[in-house]
């Protein structure tokens, strides 16, 4: 949300006042003016009336410009905390929910085995009371173990992820179109992931009335209420 550099530019040049010259005459100034005083009055009132009817119409069309232009608009900010969704949206919650106990079994698996690894490791750098063949053995089941657990961890993870998206999708299209009304509403025109810019610390200094996530949770949960367990 940013964002509005040709709003920034204009507001800047509003502020400054860095326009362009307006340049009257045929370039070359006092020189003209006083040649034209030696050669007579008259010729130099007729020239100098000219010149503030010029002023006068610049000043005119100046003014009536500012009217006419736009004013820049007022940037507000939004900030929301996209995780809290997955426990807090009322819709969310229950397809998380059913995913948890769906991969509850692998999840299991793939500690049974991060466990078995770590007590192989540990009794290999200890190497207390093992035999050369025994060391030999244990160390070449671990590299297996390490193989097996990394292959198993990334098919769950693939897995894991299509489900995810297979569940979830058409929720956060709806979140996503949601955000779009309630930033129309409230006159947000920008709006940054919390825990983004926690992670970078490009936020100097936020307000707390700046985070919506509470507001903007609850006003999604009452226009999509889930029925109750």
């Amino acid at each position: 949300m940013i964002i509005h550099g040709s709003y920034g530019c204009q507001l800047k040049r509003a502020v400054d006042g860095d326009c362009q010259e307006l340049v009257l005459g045929d370039g070359n100034g006092i020189g003209n003016f006083v040649e034209i005083c030696n050669h007579g009055r008259l010729f130099l009132r007729m020239r100098y009336t000219l010149f503030l009817m010029a002023i006068l119409l610049l000043a005119g069309s100046s003014s009536a410009y500012a009217q006419a232009a736009p004013q820049v608009p007022k940037m507000k900010v939004g900030i929301v905390d996209i995780l809290a969704f997955r426990d807090q949206i009322g819709e969310l919650k229950i397809k998380y929910d059913k995913l948890q106990g769906e991969f509850a079994k692998l999840y299991q698996e793939l500690e049974s085995m991060q466990g078995t690894l770590a007590a192989q490791e540990k009794t290999l750098n200890e190497n207390k009371a093992l035999t050369p063949a025994q060391a030999a053995k244990l160390s070449s089941d671990f590299e297996s173990g390490k193989k097996e657990y990394q292959r198993k961890v990334e098919d769950t993870q693939a897995v894991a992820r299509r489900r995810e998206a297979e569940e979830t999708e058409a929720i956060y299209d709806k979140l996503s179109k949601f955000l779009d009304q309630y930033c129309t509403k409230h006159g947000i025109t920008s709006v940054f992931d919390a825990r983004r810019l926690q992670e970078t610390g490009v936020i100097v200094y936020a307000a707390a009335s700046a985070n919506i996530t509470d507001d903007f949770i609850k006003a999604y949960n009452a226009s999509n209420p889930v029925p109750a367990k």
